[in-house]
């Protein structure tokens, strides 16, 4: 009997064992393919960010030859605005940049997040909608022009820039300049500006 019980605890201790070794090789095994794909997506990303930056860097460069506006400021907004070209409003609409009212006629009701006394609230606007993406970037360079913007002709690079922006309206969010200067460094977009 007691033989019978030393064999009974064998057996379990084995088979504890041998679904421990299991689920330690399954989880060793799914490692890499879970890697793998993080991997995949952040070259995906960093591929897609890569073709973003390139096809608005050379409008926003035209832009900046004939107007005030440094290319790395109209970059940042397209990528925070937009998120890369992908938000809804730029779906739907090619607006970039998240301006407000109409063009030609034409407009779109949309969400969006604005901040009132420090707080966040969601509300629903009119946006501009545009054929193309160069008239939305078009537009932008337009919109910036004289008014509460006009401290943009004077500015002497991108950080200045921002918070002439900020300043000046564009945004409700308080920490807009910090994340528009945030977005240049990290992706060094000021490399696209012309020298001053």
């Amino acid at each position: 009997m007691e033989k019978q019980k030393n064999i009974k605890k064998r057996y379990i201790i084995i088979g504890f064992l041998v679904c421990l070794v299991g689920i330690i090789t399954i989880g060793l095994l799914s490692q890499p393919e879970e890697k793998a794909a993080i991997d995949w997506e952040e070259r995906y990303n960093t591929r897609y960010q890569t073709k973003f930056i390139e096809d608005i860097s050379k409008q926003a460069q035209k832009l900046e030859d004939a107007t005030s506006l440094s290319a790395s400021i109209t970059i940042a907004q397209a990528i925070l605005e937009s998120d890369w070209g992908r938000s809804e409003l730029a779906l739907k609409s090619n607006n970039l940049f998240g301006i407000k009212g109409e063009h030609k006629g034409e407009t779109i009701k949309m969400t969006t997040d604005e901040y009132e006394e420090g707080e966040r609230i969601t509300i629903v606007d009119n946006f501009k909608v545009y054929d193309s993406i160069a008239d939305s970037v078009l537009d932008h360079a337009e919109f910036l022009e004289g008014g509460t913007y006009s401290g943009l002709e004077k500015s002497k690079n991108y950080r200045e820039s921002a918070y002439i922006l900020q300043e000046g309206g564009y945004a409700t969010d308080p920490k807009y300049a910090e994340k528009i200067i945030e977005i240049i460094e990290q992706y060094s977009l000021f490399k696209y500006d012309r020298p001053r």
